[in-house]
This record gives structure tokens, sequence and C-alpha cells, in this order.
């Protein structure tokens, strides 16, 4: 392929799925400066490996499975690190705030914190499986293409996370239960 024609495809593919790309890092390593940096990895990536794109194929769903692949190696390297160096610590990732369409936006973030703290406690390929799932709407074989396992295995990874999750979630209040006023002076002072 003539190497003019690979940089202006892989410009054209980073312009329409980066976003994409990085929501599927971020999802997997629970950090918004390394999710850029496997975002770009995984452009560079696909630079390297354009030949071996199947046309025929969506783009969006070739580009998920590189990212996801380099955002697993990135938490392996990070587990590494952190056995060996283990006066470095973990870094508290920065939560994203949003606003629902209409309502009390602050139960939209308590919604989205809730959710996000669920699946930063799920194993990697677990919340990679979820995200690929649930936000993008891969099937099972697809979502083993990306992540070089069986479509089997990925039913057992979903279900294993719904549990978890359904199982962390059951066990946080409602954001949006009502708060009821105290009635006596022993609960004003819980």
């Amino acid at each position: 392929m003539d190497q003019d024609l690979r940089i202006e495809s892989v410009d054209r593919a980073y312009r329409d799925h980066a976003e994409d790309v990085y929501r599927v890092a971020y999802a997997i390593l629970r950090d918004p400066d390394g999710a850029v940096d496997a975002t770009h990895e995984a452009f560079a990536r696909a630079f390297e490996r354009w030949e071996q794109y199947d046309a025929s194929r969506p783009l969006r769903a070739w580009l998920h499975g590189i990212v996801a692949h380099v955002a697993l190696d990135a938490l392996r390297r990070r587990r590494v690190r952190q056995l060996a160096a283990p006066a470095l610590g973990r870094i508290e990732v920065a939560r994203r705030d949003g606003q629902a369409a209409g309502g009390d936006p602050s139960l939209e973030v308590i919604r989205r914190q809730i959710v996000d703290e669920g699946l930063a406690g799920l194993k990697p390929a677990a919340r990679a499986a979820i995200v690929l799932r649930h936000y993008y709407g891969y099937d099972y074989a697809e979502i083993a293409g990306f992540l070089r396992t069986s479509p089997g295995n990925v039913g057992s990874i979903l279900s294993r996370a719904h549990a978890t999750l359904r199982e962390r979630l059951a066990a946080i209040p409602a954001a949006d239960a009502p708060v009821t006023a105290p009635t006596t002076a022993r609960e004003v002072l819980r």
C-alpha cells in the first residue's frame, strides 16, 4: 500500500473513531492518561498493520480489538511495575462528571460514580467484555476475537461480571431514594 494512502486512511480512521477507541481503553484501564496513551498506541499499531485490515468488516470493530489488546498489555505492565516498585503506590482515577438530560444533575453524577466504581472493581478482561458488549453491542464471538478467548468463555466472564455488579450495586442505597427527615434527636446526631 502506498505510504501516503496509508497515512490518509489512518488519519481518517482516527478522526472518525478516536473517541470510541478512547472509551474502550478508559473502561479497561480506569486511567484517563493511560487511556490516551493506549488510544495513540492502538492507532500506531493500526498504521503498522493497515494491510491486515479486512475492508469488508467494520473498521471500528478492528480498532476496538487492537485497543483492547493494548490496554490489557498496559495493565500487565502496570502490575509488574507495582510489584517491582511498591513505593509508587496507586494513582486515583479522576472521575468524569456528567449531567442527566433533565432532572437532578447530582443524581446522574452519583449513578455514574456507582457504575464507575462497580466497573473498577472487576478484573480487566471482565471490564473489557462488559464495555464491548453493553456499550458497543458486540456479540460474544466478536468479543472473543478481541480478547483472544472462546465465545463460551466470554459468556462465563459476562455472567460472573453481571453477578458481581448486581451484588455490589444492591449493597448501595438508591441515589434517588427519598431522603426522610429525622424524627428523633438520636437520628439527627447520627
